[in-house]
């Protein structure tokens, strides 16, 4: 059973998403779906879930959701929509009548990227992972590749959050 604190820090992190979600999406990017410049991507059991691409067969591969949550975009036509599974959240935009790859969001240390950094992961284990970050401060770095960025809180040395995301217009 999820305590408390880690379902008020899932409430929090869908709220913030939420909001995110009502900014001015990014200038550079792409429309509907991203090319395929490569990119970070996340594999969830045999699932590659690559950013920007459509979601329908990822959802349909990855299975019922622990949890479901869908609301009016403000950045697009249509509903964003936040699917949770052990580990991570899918999020998704709609864009010409589909939905595309938004982000995925790591939820806790039982999940990592395909070079091994999870939440908890050292700062210098990330970077000997990914290099030198294009971003960088005392809370936060951040990498880019090709149409996708993955932006990983610190927490001191320690890795607190991590999103990979897709670098996406209106």
């Amino acid at each position: 059973m999820k305590s408390r604190k880690d379902m008020l820090a899932a409430a929090l992190l869908t709220v913030v998403l939420c909001i995110a979600g009502c900014g001015s999406p990014d200038k550079e990017g792409t429309s509907g779906e991203a090319s395929s410049g490569g990119g970070y991507s996340f594999a969830s059991g045999s699932t590659k879930i690559e950013m920007g691409k459509d979601a329908s067969k990822i959802v349909e591969s990855l299975g019922d959701a622990d949890d479901y949550f869908e609301s009016e975009s403000c950045a697009f036509e249509g509903l964003d929509k936040v699917y949770s599974y052990p580990g991570f959240k899918l999020n998704t935009y709609p864009k010409d009548g589909k939905d595309y790859v938004l982000s995925v969001v790591f939820m806790d240390d039982t999940v990592s990227t395909e070079e091994g950094v999870s939440i908890g992961s050292t700062k210098d284990e990330v970077t000997k992972a990914y290099g030198d970050a294009s971003e960088e401060s005392a809370s936060k770095l951040v990498y880019e590749d090709g149409d996708t960025k993955m932006t990983i809180g610190l927490n001191g040395d320690s890795v607190s959050s991590l999103e990979i995301s897709a670098v996406v217009e209106e």
